[in-house]
């Protein structure tokens, strides 16, 4: 408590210096400081963000109703010497006095930090916005505009300043709209019969409707209909100014003529079909005049090479939709683009049309291709609880177009060299090592017994992987081997729909040395050993360990040893993890729907859908069993489980730099007959940075179980987060959030403890809740993150549970690459 009430002390001291920062500091006496903008539409106070998006000038930036970049600017002297000569005159006695003390070359340090200090904190800051009235009548201008655009003609703008105490100015604007006008008779005049049977075939989709409200933005959007109906219905020529409107109004009502033109420059508008397809497969700019030496004609399209044509052309046409004989349209035109791109086999692509005699045309799509091979190197540190530190190096090969269908080719292979605390030689600092390797091959097509067009076409980017990989640990995990193998399948169904089907994805764990498992971990033998000898008077060796713990570490002695009780279960719980065999040979779907524009976009959903099933062909295949019954495949137990995975997303930008995030995932795993539990490496876990943030990685749960393990699983997961972010200053980014969820356990095993287990809506109750702020730094590549988490409600407390360790003393630190989702 006392160390909470220091640091309270110290937060409010901070608060208050802020707050008594003098904001005007800047401000001349004859200037005013714009502190707020009233937008009073029809008598009433409006927020919308839409309209405030008009006004020009906006008072500095807030941060919970404080305009801390400001502050931030009025800490630094702006009228700090600009040369050390004339810092010297100015200030003789610290001139001489830091001279004589130290020397010239210290004095001068001293100027160069102070001078370098107040421009940080100008730099950094945001100097204070005096009001204008220029850019006050420009806003009452735009929102004159912006009104009359809506179909508000008679609307009046006006605008008054209130001159406040201390040089501040609130700037209040008010808008009388008045009624809108309605859009009446709605006609066409199309002059060119082809154009009118095109517009008049999809004339139901217009988005000018009788009665409708008359507004601006309508228009464009209809304009823009008309011109994508129009170019992709083979007229090559038409642009959109080719339309024009005229608006008849009258007592509040508007009477449209929609005029389209039948020629651009005097040359009529028609139908347009594609005669020649020629492509470029090596197009450079460098070598463009030099002559073609290879060309080969395919279905109507032309290959030109300027040496030997390396692309099959039955499978590059996989990725192109502009057909020959075909008439001319914008979709296939961008769609080929997207989907050449897609293959990263080439740098560029540029897709151009010429028009050839009795109006056919002729496309041409230049391929400016990426280097066939590539290598990479990279590096990386790691650290866990039991690799104390782990230096690792991988080197990649890349081959482009190896069967020459744009197919890539990767090979990878890693090597790292580990420091196990518990490993026996302790005294290395790397006393450990491991390998592994990896081949995929990636294939921009669906490829399956049967061709799947009629379900999946080329047009949804389907792709096709496969990879194998394998690892060797030394010494550290026991000598363990590792085999991955994935058969995976991807497409888009739509921009916003994505679907990956995982045929087969297979790992296979083996551990060849378990018997030297306390061996190798020298330190947890010697804790046990300890334990034996002291409560038990045993002398027990590293091949009876475990036997050891189960028939004696049990309830009877958690009662009065609990620590040691801890101790010998987290060594059998990290003896199971590490030593667990398992073959798991899983099918995943995966359905994705992400409605964002883009990566900079703050107001869209996410959905994602996940099921795998693993273990029901495989234990078809064999009939060998271990002496539980449990069947193997290569003397490893086969994992036999469905899992369900619902993720939901939601962000919301309710204003300019702050955004509010939303995310809930609910997960559920059931192993069933050839298993009796999860592999662990397959199993729920709760907390950590991306996660439950007041809680570290496996901390909590089970329910409300209190374990003292190092690693608590289970087979049922919930969590839910709402975050609020917004920006502090310049690149710096604050967020306040709240997390709550827990891990069950949902089998039926006798082994695991009520308080584990859930148990219907009355486990709700075991849900933790943890709240914190964090602090980010955007690097523009990159976002640097720390959050802090307080655990607000803790489910497994005996009796009070809210904010009972709600404090600096027990808060968690994460530190993340990104945002947490």
């Amino acid at each position: 408590m006392k160390n909470n009430f220091i640091i309270l002390i110290i937060l409010l001291s901070i608060t208050f210096s802020f707050s008594s920062c003098n904001s005007v500091k800047y401000v001349s006496e004859n200037d005013y400081l714009l502190t707020k903008n009233n937008i009073i539409l029809n008598d009433k106070k409006n927020v919308d963000d839409e309209i405030t998006d008009y006004i020009v000038q906006r008072p500095n930036q807030l941060v919970f109703g404080i305009p801390f970049p400001l502050y931030f600017y009025n800490i630094g002297n702006t009228k700090f010497e600009s040369s050390f000569e004339e810092w010297k005159q100015n200030h003789p006695k610290s001139y001489n006095f830091t001279t004589k003390v130290f020397s010239k070359k210290q004095t001068l340090g001293l100027y160069n930090f102070k001078k370098n200090t107040h421009k940080w904190w100008l730099t950094n800051g945001e100097e204070p916005v005096i009001f204008d009235n220029k850019k006050a009548k420009q806003t009452a201008n735009n929102l004159t505009s912006h009104f009359h655009n809506e179909g508000y003609f008679n609307v009046k703008t006006n605008y008054t300043v209130d001159y406040l105490k201390n040089n501040k100015a609130v700037v209040n604007y008010t808008v009388n709209t008045g009624k809108p006008y309605k859009l009446d008779s709605i006609k066409s005049s199309i002059e060119s019969a082809i154009l009118d049977s095109i517009y008049t075939a999809k004339k139901s989709e217009s988005l000018l409707k009788k009665g409708a409200q008359f507004k601006y933005s309508t228009f464009i959007e209809e304009q823009d209909r008309i011109t994508e109906l129009f170019r992709n219905s083979g007229i090559y020529r038409f642009n959109k100014n080719a339309i024009l409107v005229d608006a008849d109004t009258a007592n509040y009502k508007s009477d449209i003529d929609l005029i389209i033109n039948d020629s651009i420059a005097n040359v009529p508008f028609k139908i347009q079909k594609i005669k020649n397809i020629n492509i470029y497969t090596d197009y450079s700019y460098n070598t463009k005049d030099n002559p073609i030496k290879d060309s080969l004609n395919f279905k109507g399209f032309q290959f030109l090479s300027q040496t030997n044509l390396k692309y099959n052309p039955k499978l590059l046409l996989n990725a192109v939709f502009i057909e020959p004989n075909s008439i001319y349209q914008d979709k296939t035109r961008e769609l080929t683009r997207k989907n050449l791109r897609r293959l990263n086999n080439f740098r560029t692509v540029d897709i151009k049309y010429n028009e050839l005699e009795d109006d056919y045309l002729e496309a041409s799509i230049y391929l400016t291709p990426l280097k066939k091979y590539s290598i990479s190197i990279s590096s990386e540190l790691t650290h866990s609880n039991i690799r104390q530190l782990g230096v690792s190096t991988k080197l990649s090969f890349l081959n482009r177009n190896i069967f020459k269908g744009s197919e890539i080719l990767k090979f990878s292979v890693q090597g790292s060299f580990l420091d196990s605390k518990d490993a026996a030689d302790n005294e290395k600092l790397l006393n450990a090592w491991e390998i592994g390797g990896e081949v995929a091959l990636e294939l921009p097509r669906i490829l399956f017994p049967f061709k799947p067009d009629n379900i999946i076409s080329k047009s949804m980017s389907p792709k096709t992987t496969f990879s194998v990989g394998t690892s060797l640990q030394k010494n550290i995990g026991l000598d363990k081997q590792k085999f991955t193998g994935i058969i995976d399948y991807t497409w888009e169904s739509t921009p916003k729909k994505k679907h990956s089907f995982q045929l087969l994805s297979a790992q296979f764990i083996q551990n060849l040395n378990v018997n030297s498992y306390f061996d190798i971990y020298n330190s947890e033998f010697e804790d046990i050993k300890n334990i034996a000898s002291t409560y038990f008077s045993e002398d027990i060796s590293s091949s009876n360990v475990i036997d050891f713990i189960n028939s004696n570490i049990n309830a009877t002695f958690e009662s009065s040893n609990p620590t040691e009780y801890n101790t010998a279960q987290n060594i059998k719980s990290r003896y199971d993890i590490i030593t667990e065999d398992v073959l798991i040979p899983s099918s995943t779907y995966t359905f994705t729907y992400n409605n964002s524009e883009n990566y900079k976009d703050t107001d869209f959903s996410f959905f994602r859908a996940r099921f795998v099933s693993s273990g029901n062909l495989t234990t078809l295949l064999t009939s060998k069993k271990d002496k539980d019954g449990t069947k193997l495949l290569f003397n490893t137990p086969i994992a036999q489980y469905v899992r369900t995975d619902l993720e939901y997303k939601k962000f919301w930008n309710p204003s300019f730099e702050n955004v509010v995030a939303f995310r809930t995932f609910i997960g559920i795993a059931f192993p069933y007959s050839n298993s009796n539990t999860i592999p662990f490496s397959r199993s729920y876990f709760i907390g950590g940075p991306n996660d439950l943030r007041a809680w570290k990685i496996y901390d909590l749960g089970p329910g409300t179980s209190k374990t003292g393990l190092e690693y608590n699983v289970g087979n049922l997961k919930f969590l839910s987060s709402l975050e609020y972010r917004f920006k502090i200053i310049n690149s710096v980014k604050g967020a306040l959030f709240i997390d709550a969820g827990n891990i069950w356990d949902i089998s039926n095993s006798k082994l695991t403890s009520s308080d584990s287990k859930f148990n219907g809506f009355n486990s709700l109750k075991d849900i933790a809740v943890g709240t914190g702020f964090g602090l980010r730094y955007d690097l523009s590549f990159i976002l640097l993150r720390l959050d802090l988490g307080f655990k607000t409600y803790e489910p497994y407390l005996d009796n009070n549970k809210w904010f009972q360790h709600a404090n600096f003393k027990n808060n968690v630190y994460n530190f993340g690459i990104s945002y947490p989702f």
